[in-house]
């Protein structure tokens, strides 16, 4: 089978849940002899290597303003995949938004499925324009694409409600990560930090992901821990404004790969997340399957995600997220108990191996 994977930022993974998704599923599928092609945005990546293992990779284009990027190079890919890759029979494409290309996709002959991330209209970074194109998205998907995958029950729900679709419920996967002693100890050392002394964040710096609440409610407590932060984002000013805040205290780490972003995540004494926005957030199942303790918003997407395996601050609360965060952070015992809770869960729910082979059948019913 050949698969071409539209509408990330391209690979390897800047913790977006849909890279990260891409990231694992299509290394499984090429260990099982498809032909994977992922197309990349040019601006993202300045050395541009032609294969990520067995995927193939290939750089377009794309006009770099907050709107028009992601839809620019969507387009400017499916014009590539249809010239200069007709063999790719198979088309999976991320984002409500890039739905809009799904028409020229099925006039060329393909087999479209599209997996969408939570409900995107709502996020906050989006005006009435970005709204709209997500909102027509929508329409677009259910008229034009083969399947609609989501990763989490309440989305599924949201689209058999609103626009009158069934989809296919595929959740993310965890990847279990351990510590190893010697590098982690390495890694360590050159980001001043101390095993299990420290509170981590990994994510997009974006307002629906409420870092801006993170560190205001940090600011309240009483502890020498530091929270660390990693990941980044461009075209925003939110994001100039959270790197402000930096101190010794709150420290940006800015995007972290492989080692150095697996050994900081699994030293961490508390993953915490205020994201008001989900799916099934990568960023979770990565700390569960690390052996980390997580304190998260209460919302639907992530109890859905994480049933009692996590803890939770009462949805948008912040004045509870602090009142929590301190009692959590003051109590080894809860700490160890939830992260063994949270590892044996991602075991047994959220295994990579699965959830490639059941995009395989999605493709391979249509």
């Amino acid at each position: 089978m050949k698969i071409a994977v539209l509408g990330i930022r391209g690979l390897p993974a800047n913790y977006g849940g849909f890279e990260t998704c891409t990231d694992h599923i299509s290394k499984h599928w090429t260990e099982q002899g498809h032909d994977v092609l992922v197309f990349c945005r040019k601006n993202r990546y300045k050395t541009r290597p032609k294969h990520y293992g067995g995927v193939k990779l290939c750089y377009v284009a794309s006009i770099n303003a907050k709107s028009l990027d992601t839809i620019s190079h969507t387009f400017l890919s499916a014009i590539r995949l249809i010239f200069f890759y007709p063999g790719f029979k198979y088309v999976h494409l991320y984002n409500t938004g890039n739905a809009l290309i799904i028409p020229l996709l099925r006039w060329a002959g393909k087999k479209v499925i599209i997996s969408v991330d939570g409900i995107e209209w709502k996020r906050e970074k989006w005006g009435w324009a970005g709204k709209t194109m997500h909102k027509l998205g929508e329409i677009v998907a259910r008229k034009y694409a083969h399947k609609i995958i989501t990763d989490n029950q309440v989305v599924s729900q949201y689209y058999l409600d609103h626009r009158q679709v069934n989809t296919v419920m595929i959740p993310y996967g965890a990847k279990i990560t351990t510590r190893k002693p010697l590098l982690s100890e390495e890694i360590l050392e050159k980001f001043q930090l101390q095993a299990n002394g420290y509170f981590l964040f990994v994510g997009r710096l974006v307002p629906e992901k409420g870092v801006h609440h993170l560190i205001a409610s940090y600011k309240k407590l009483k502890t020498e821990f530091p929270l660390v932060i990693i990941g980044d984002d461009q075209h925003t000013d939110y994001r100039n404004q959270l790197f402000s805040e930096a101190s010794d205290r709150i420290r940006f780490l800015g995007y972290l790969y492989g080692d150095e972003y697996e050994q900081l995540l699994v030293n961490a004494l508390i993953y915490v997340s205020a994201s008001e926005m989900e799916g099934t957030s990568p960023s979770l199942l990565a700390a569960m399957g690390g052996h980390v303790c997580a304190l998260v918003n209460g919302i639907e997407e992530n109890r859905a995600t994480a049933g009692d395996s996590v803890y939770y601050f009462e949805k948008n609360n912040y004045e509870d997220l602090t009142t929590r965060w301190q009692t959590i952070a003051n109590d080894p015992k809860r700490i160890s108990e939830m992260a063994k809770t949270g590892y044996a869960y991602v075991q047994t729910h959220y295994n990579w191996q699965s959830i490639a082979n059941r995009y395989l059948e999605v493709f391979e019913s249509l």
